[in-house]
Order: C-alpha cells, then structure tokens, then sequence
C-alpha cells in the first residue's frame, strides 16, 4: 500500500448463525482504493449491527445468546494490530437486538429488538465496559396492519439520541410512529415526551433516522412505503413536524422493495438511502435553506439486499453491505456533487448486513 494514503480498517458485521459468520476486518488505504483480504475476525451469531463509539477505539455489538436472547459485546479496538479485543458482554431485557446506538455522552448505550419492541438502556464505561441494564421498556399497541405480515404488532426498529441529548427517538414499523421520550442523561432514565409520538403516513413502516448536522431538521427513511420524510425538529420541546416526503425508486418501477439505511454526508449538502429490491442506493442534494431534498442519482448497489452502509469521516468513501448476494462494495464520494462511482467489490462476507470505517 502508499504509505502516503489515508489508511482505515472496515468492520464488517454478519447476521447468520454458522462458522464463518460474526465480525470480519479488513485494512484498506485510499487514493487509490487498495484493499487486504477480509478475515474472520471473532465468531458470533447474528452480529448484525455495530457502533462505534466517537474516538473509534471500542466497537459495540449486537449478537444472539442462548435461546435466542438478545446480546450487546464491546471489543477494544487495537489500531496497531488490527485485531478486535472482547471487553465484555450483557443480555437485552428483550430478544434479538436489531439496533444499537451511544448517547451524546456516551455514558448509555441504547438497543432495541424488533420482534418483541423493548428498549434497553445499558451503562458504560469510557474504556467500553457495558454494565448491566439500567432501564427496559415495552412499546405497547396492536400494530397499524396497513401492512399484515409486517405491521401485526409493534417493532421497534431503531434508537437515537438527539443533539442536545436531550431527547431520545425511537422507529416503530409495525405501528407506523416514531416515538418521543425525555432522556434524563444522569441515570438513564426514558419518560413521554409532551408530544409522545408523530405518526407517520399508514402503512410507511418507519426504520432509520439521520438528523441534520444543523440539528433543525430529521430526515426518516420508510421501509414499506419507500419514502424519505423530512421532519423540522423542535429541540425545546422535541416535537417532530412533518415539512414533505420523497420517493426512494424511479416511478417506473413496480416490484417489491424495502428500504433500509439513511445518513446525511458530513458536508449536510447530501442525502444518502438504500433501497432493497431495487437494490439501489439514492443519493439527494439538501436545500440549505429548507432542507428539502432533490435527486441526484439512483446507482446500483453492486450486489442484492443492500442492508446497511457507511460514510468516513470525510465524506469521500461510502461502503455498503449487500446481503443476499454476501459482499461489500466500495464507492467514491464526488463531494461537489455527491454522485457515487463504484470502485471496487469484496467477495465472500457471508449475510454481512453492517459496515464500519475506523481510520488507523
């Protein structure tokens, strides 16, 4: 590799259940893109999910216990070497884990699993020792049913703080709301806020959010519907309303898709979403006066499923996880425009579902 490029190492996380899957690294160095073998990094199952905390030196994740419970691992990240060393471990109040995230303070670490829709607060340390469970919740309802195989109950699909970590917003599909709840940072604790939930269009099915670096607006990508809504936020009160919504997929495409990840580019000028059907990724420019979206480009995401995918820092590579066809597949960032051009492809990363880029 030039040793005068920018050198990352990629996480790679898997959602089976054999041998060959759990987390899987990678050394890579850019402009020009070069790329080591991916090797196996630790086995676990389903570890679907990661997060990173803001230093990158500990890596968070989800996994399947005994009898199917839900699971959080931290590893400390060994830059020198490489290599993911397992700090320690706790058990969900619910089952599997679909999503994690760390508060602004970093001090909680905050899942939900998705079957069952229970929240789960966890302690942590700043070196990535997860203490056991400080709070769990049950999201309770019937489910909207607009969708019936998929909107029968609730399921909580993702977790996030705000900004001011004040507030923290949680994606439910099946009852087609994103709920709000006052997060008191001192002990961990969830209560409704005044404005408990925002309801989205029936049958939307709501999955992942990504906020503006503004903190004014929320931008929630929708698996059932295929669209990207746009909410001005209210960080006083933490009130979400609606301003317009925008379609993932070209008009004239008719077959089955479900949408998956969504985040704003570190510049605030691009948008960026997955489509899994379609097996595209979308790319919007933002308004910088009222944020609205206009698209960019609609480029395929090299592969099928494509589940998850991640910005660097600088906004110059993303890489997305195509599950069903198990690859990777790197992209340049043109950051004038935003447009993607794919670069190269990484084979054999059996049902990867999660992606991360830690810069060594």
């Amino acid at each position: 590799m030039n040793t005068g490029n920018q050198k990352y190492i990629a996480y790679y996380g898997t959602s089976g259940t054999g041998r060959e899957d759990g987390i899987y690294s990678q050394t890579l160095s850019h402009s020009p893109l070069e790329l080591s073998a991916a090797e196996l990094e630790c086995h676990q199952k389903k570890a679907g999910f990661q997060r990173l905390n803001r230093n990158e030196t500990v890596l968070y994740s989800i996994a399947s216990g005994d009898g199917e419970s839900g699971l959080v691992r931290s590893f400390r990240i060994n830059k020198r070497k490489v290599g993911l060393e397992f700090i320690n471990e706790q058990e969900a109040a619910g089952g599997g884990l679909c999503h994690i995230n760390l508060d602004q303070s970093e001090k909680w670490l905050l899942g939900v699993s998705y079957n069952d829709a229970v929240i789960t607060v966890f302690p942590v340390s700043d070196i990535g020792v997860i203490s056991e469970k400080a709070l769990s919740l049950v999201l309770e309802g019937s489910g909207t049913k607009v969708n019936p195989d998929r909107q029968d109950a609730p399921h909580a699909h993702s977790i996030y703080s705000d900004p001011s970590n004040r507030f923290v917003l949680v994606c439910d599909l099946g009852m087609d709301r994103i709920y709000v709840y006052r997060f008191d940072s001192e002990n961990g604790t969830l209560a409704p806020a005044a404005t408990p939930h925002v309801d989205t269009a029936p049958g939307a099915g709501p999955r992942h959010l990504a906020f503006h670096g503004n903190g004014r607006w929320i931008y929630a990508i929708n698996e059932l519907n295929s669209t990207v809504t746009q909410y001005e936020w209210d960080k006083d009160e933490g009130e979400m309303t609606l301003k317009s919504s925008f379609d993932t997929l070209p008009e004239v495409f008719s077959e089955e898709n479900a949408t998956a990840e969504i985040l704003v580019h570190p510049s605030n000028r691009f948008l960026y979403g997955s489509n899994r059907g379609h097996d595209s990724i979308v790319v919007y420019s933002i308004d910088e006066g009222d944020g609205s979206l206009s698209l960019v480009q609609r480029v395929s995401s090299g592969g099928e499923h494509p589940r998850n995918f991640v910005l660097d820092e600088d906004g110059k590579l993303l890489v997305v996880a195509n599950r069903d066809s198990s690859n990777i597949v790197y992209f340049e960032v043109d950051t004038e425009s935003g447009e993607l051009s794919r670069q190269k492809i990484v084979e054999n990363v059996p049902i990867g579902t999660c992606v991360r880029v830690v810069k060594r």
